[in-house]
């Protein structure tokens, strides 16, 4: 059953967002608004657009107090809630950070926002931009808020927390009904009277900074006589407005009455911070590898036949349709889950690894297609096999590369990942072709236009990885890079004819402001040494290079690591760039032909 709509003040909302009366479920995701979207928010309730309702679920006392909740960002939980908040939390969460200023840094940031609302833009009806906010790298307290009141008054521009500031004089009182405020504001159209409309009024400036807190939303109840699972359900199901729910926040809130915390159990639980960071997205890669084993295909569609219970029409072998159940219980996705994590994390090292069958990722930012981490994970867990098979790894090895050097990874990719599975298991299974190595020929490889590939492109990451792989080392440390003592945040693809080089020759650099970012114009080096070369030409740091290794075939050596060849250092040397990036090119698809064997 559900209660009839009615109206609340933003004011009152947040009272009960304060308190700890209203609260997020543990199905919920986050509160993931940006900053802009804060003040986008506001700018609306300031024009007294509609903002979408609030979806309210009425809560049984031993339902509040026996279930998991999370307080609005910022909030606290005070006392038994008496209401979760289905849909609103991004609203409510936004309008609370800005008008209560908590003591937490802004959600995924590493810095305190404080939100502005300038007078004198709004009183002139101009309401574009009228909210800003700056970011602090400490909590800006009200006591430090105040202190710029003097200058609240030259610009016209105040605090949107002072629409919940306690009065300094008297703490039951709040600071715009004070005679300090009313003083301010004053002082404040006095100064800006030749910026504000004519007539303007104490009254008026004081109606446009409640009319914040009177704004009232439209809000829906859910009787408490819904049960936990009905209330998922719809809430999986409000996905009109706002931010549009993932399917990995759908998947949270059906697995929730199941026994699965994905969110915040299994998810904010796994203690592997490298493969959580390699993409935002990672979570619900790990679902892809679950559906990838369990039905050979990724899609969401698919997803949702993990819902333990769930039912799902299959075909066997001669086409016949069949009902099956692919997931029994909350136990076995949770074991599901963790086999999934464990199979993600051997793709990674695989990925990021520089051995004999490893594809050399020494950072994240250089992963190709992190869509490939699902798949991989999938192949390994399928084939479950002797590693050190060289028929298994040459196959593997073959596929990766084109894999990544196709870019079918890049951008929508599931139907790719599935054929690309299924692929692998009839190899597995029955020795078939996979299809997708028999695609990169010696003639794609010879036909890709490295020059204009975009940097962090799959295409242009593999390079980097390829260069890894070759043990390519530092210009002047002469050491593997990514290896050994070495902070993979000091390596980087830096240039080898300097982005702001000096003095090289017209006719011989007639390319160099189209192709100087190019993947063909860069390598791997620490940091330190490209700071050292700076904006010295090719010419000077190789002298340099020969003084510290005494010979001019060690630094040929050195440089061949790079893919930079004997004809390639010859132009190097004479910092001849169109001609160096001609042979480099070439290089690098001759190095990348062999890799593959084609």
């Amino acid at each position: 059953m559900a209660e009839n709509p009615g109206t609340e003040k933003v004011e009152d909302l947040l009272k009960y967002v304060h308190d700890g009366s209203y609260v997020i479920p543990y199905f919920q995701r986050g509160f993931e608004w940006q900053p802009s979207m804060v003040c986008d928010l506001i700018e609306s309730i300031l024009q007294n657009y509609y903002t979408g309702l609030i979806l309210l679920w009425n809560l049984k006392q031993e339902e509040a107090q026996g279930e998991k909740w999370d307080p609005i960002w910022g909030a606290e939980l005070r006392n038994t809630p008496s209401k979760a908040i289905l849909d609103g939390q991004q609203r409510l969460s936004s309008l609370y950070y800005a008008i209560y200023n908590p003591q937490k840094m802004f959600p995924n940031r590493k810095s305190y926002y404080v939100f502005f609302l300038d007078l004198n833009k709004v009183l002139n009806s101009d309401y574009d931009d009228s909210v800003t906010y700056k970011f602090y790298f400490s909590y800006q307290s009200w006591k430090n808020i105040i202190k710029g009141k003097k200058e609240w008054t030259e610009t016209g521009i105040i605090p949107i927390s002072t629409l919940s500031a306690k009065d300094p004089n008297d703490i039951n009182q709040k600071f715009i009904d004070s005679t300090e405020f009313d003083a301010w504001l004053n002082e404040y159209i006095e100064k800006n009277r030749d910026k504000l409309p004519e007539g303007i009024t104490t009254h008026k400036v004081y109606r446009i900074i409640n009319g914040i807190l009177n704004y009232t939303f439209v809000f829906y109840p859910l009787s408490s006589d819904r049960d936990l699972p009905d209330i998922c359900n719809i809430f999986a199901r409000v996905n009109a407005k706002g931010m549009k729910l993932s399917t990995f926040d759908l998947m949270n809130a059906f697995l929730y009455p199941k026994g699965v915390e994905l969110r915040k159990g299994l998810w904010e639980g796994l203690d592997n911070e490298i493969l959580k960071n390699i993409d935002s997205n990672m979570n619900e890669y790990l679902l892809k590898l679950i559906s990838l084993t369990k039905q050979n295909y990724c899609s969401s569609k698919y997803i949702y036949n993990l819902i333990p219970g769930q039912k799902t029409i299959r075909k066997d072998t001669s086409g016949k349709k069949y009902e099956e159940v692919l997931v029994k219980s909350g136990e076995d996705f949770i074991s599901l889950w963790k086999e999934s994590c464990k199979y993600a994390e051997k793709a990674r090292e695989i990925i990021m690894n520089t051995g004999d069958a490893d594809f050399g990722a020494i950072k994240t930012d250089f992963v190709p297609n992190t869509t490939i981490v699902p798949v991989l994970g999938a192949i390994l867990k399928e084939y479950n096999g002797d590693p050190d098979n060289s028929n298994f790894n040459n196959n593997l090895k073959k596929w990766y590369w084109a894999a990544v050097l196709s870019e079918d990874y890049s951008g929508s990719s599931d139907s790719v990942m599935a054929k690309d599975f299924r692929d692998w298991k009839e190899w597995i299974n029955n020795g078939k072709n996979i299809e997708r190595i028999d695609k990169i020929t010696k003639d794609f490889i010879n036909e890709l236009d490295l020059k204009n590939i975009k940097k962090g492109s799959a295409q242009y990451n593999a390079i980097l990885c390829i260069l890894s792989l070759n043990d390519a080392k530092d210009f002047y440390k002469g050491r593997i890079v990514g290896t050994g003592d070495y902070s993979n945040d000091k390596i980087n693809d830096h240039h080898i004819f300097p982005k702001q080089v000096k003095g090289l020759d017209v006719e011989n650099s007639k390319t160099f402001n189209d192709y100087k970012d190019s993947i063909v114009n860069r390598t791997l080096l620490l940091d330190e040494t490209n700071n050292r070369i700076k904006n010295s030409k090719p010419s000077q740091y190789i002298f340099e290079m020969i003084d510290k290794y005494g010979h001019i075939n060690e630094v040929k050596s050195i440089l061949k690591e790079h893919l930079i060849n004997e004809e390639a250092f010859a132009h190097l040397k004479n910092d001849d760039f169109d001609n160096f990036i001609t042979e480099r090119e070439k290089s690098i698809k001759k190095h990348i032909i062999s890799k593959l064997d084609i």
